[in-house]
């Protein structure tokens, strides 16, 4: 049903264009972040990044935009090392040419923001013709004002991919959110059909001067279609659900607390599942250092205990309590972004049974050099440590780590050119779909054509 309606909704619109504007004169001094002092972007109470719910904003201030319709088209060959290592075990490398016509609507009124992309892909593989695939990608977030102090945020975003690198310039424009993680991030197989659809809802109301609560739940369903492509792992579903209390003690200083329950079941061979039941009680601070128009910085942290419990049939129930937490960094400047997070939780599910410890970190740092080029940098890590060793299907654990970096240049008001290089190391020996060759190199060069359309004007 999800997957119908998202599919509805794509019709209407979808995948951002990838296009640079140059920022109007803002007082600000050429060439550089700084801004003058300006009234706070936001007077109102903010909501902190440990539960907002939304990840730290990736274009700079002077490439945000408001109320337009995009329609473009990007065609990218790619390099890449080991198409086939995780399936023969032999390093092999492919040409890749893909095609992604999108269409993208950002509308914004008194009460409701509209943010709605889709993108179909069709990508090709030579020599390696069996990975040929059609892909898609929808997200739909919907922002609406209810009264004067009370929001409703709504979001959904399906991806139906065939590779790691399925939508162009992802890896290296990754998103890094300023809350605990409730679903295991690494062991992603590279080069497999995967259909992953999460939908997240918040109601967020301001009772006060300085007091705000709110209520958030979130679906998530993990589906390989072919089973025989991720050997060692498997589908999964998530619920979670949560509420949250914060308090601004001055300015631009907040302290909250977060209430979480999330079920993560995966659906392992045989008919055994394996559920986990994760409940937690966080506190969190976040001080915004800078929040002035087109510019703002941040820094939260959070920290709790967390209990979990897993069940997987005949073994007996495991339970226990663990620390667990999250720093986070945002800044968003004029003509730079970055944002870089750490953590340690107990999750689950992302296609590994079972539950795991584990240890991430992010970041992501974006900079427009001058009004026609850009470029962007990321790194990912995460390392698992399995808590169920003693369990039928358990995987002991790995680490992903990945790095990309890319340059993107308008030769003309509508087109533009795109270069760059990702590198992932995904070791899971458990994983037969993972182990055997980890390491993957690519290099990718991108051509983009796209029409802008203001709305409203």
């Amino acid at each position: 049903m999800t997957t119908r309606i998202l599919f509805m909704l794509a019709l209407l619109a979808a995948v951002p264009g990838w296009s640079q504007t140059t920022g109007g004169g803002n007082g600000s001094t050429p060439g550089t972040d700084e801004q003058p002092d300006q009234p706070l972007a936001n007077d109102g109470m903010l909501t902190p990044p440990p539960v907002s719910g939304q990840a730290y904003p990736i274009l700079t201030g002077a490439e945000e935009r408001m109320n337009y319709l995009n329609l473009g088209v990007t065609a990218n060959v790619a390099y890449d090392d080991n198409v086939e290592g995780g399936y023969t075990g032999v390093s092999r490398g492919d040409t890749i040419y893909s095609i992604w016509p999108a269409i993208s609507l950002n509308r914004s009124s008194a009460r409701l923001r509209e943010v709605i992309n889709y993108s179909p892909g069709f990508t090709i593989y030579q020599p390696s013709t069996v990975f040929n695939a059609a892909d898609q990608s929808a997200t739909v977030n919907l922002q609406y004002l209810m009264g004067t102090h009370t929001n409703l945020v709504v979001q959904d975003n399906f991806d139906r991919s065939s590779s790691l690198f399925s939508q162009p310039f992802s890896s290296t424009q990754g998103t890094v959110s300023g809350g605990v993680p409730t679903q295991t991030s690494g062991a992603v197989a590279p080069f497999a059909d995967r259909i992953l659809n999460t939908a997240d809802l918040q109601l967020t109301n301001q009772a006060g001067d300085n007091g705000k609560f709110g209520l958030s739940a979130t679906y998530s369903n993990l589906d390989y279609p072919d089973p025989k492509q991720v050997t060692g792992l498997y589908n999964a579903t998530t619920w979670e659900g949560g509420a949250f209390v914060t308090q601004r003690i001055s300015r631009r200083q907040y302290l909250g607390a977060n209430a979480q329950h999330a079920r993560i079941v995966s659906y392992l061979s045989g008919g055994t599942d394996n559920v986990m039941q994760r409940d937690n009680i966080f506190g969190f601070y976040t001080i915004y250092l800078r929040n002035v128009q087109q510019s703002t910085l941040s820094f939260s942290i959070t920290a709790g205990p967390e209990h979990y419990s897993i069940a997987q049939y005949p073994q007996a129930v495991l339970t226990k309590w663990v620390p667990s937490g999250t720093a986070s960094l945002g800044w968003q400047g004029h003509l730079s972004s970055a944002s870089a997070s750490i953590s340690r939780a107990i999750t689950g599910g992302g296609g590994l049974p079972g539950a795991y410890e584990e240890d991430g970190a992010q970041a992501v740092y974006r900079r427009q050099l001058r009004p026609t080029w850009d470029v962007n940098v990321s790194a990912s890590y995460s390392l698992n440590k399995s808590v169920t060793p003693e369990y039928e299907f358990s995987v002991p654990g790995g680490h992903t780590i990945g790095a990309g970096a890319s340059a993107n240049h308008m030769i003309s008001r509508n087109l533009k050119i795109s270069f760059g290089y990702n590198w992932m190391d995904q070791s899971y020996k458990s994983v037969v779909s993972l182990n055997p060759i980890p390491i993957s190199n690519r290099e990718y060069f991108a051509v983009t054509y796209e029409i802008n359309r203001p709305l409203g004007r």
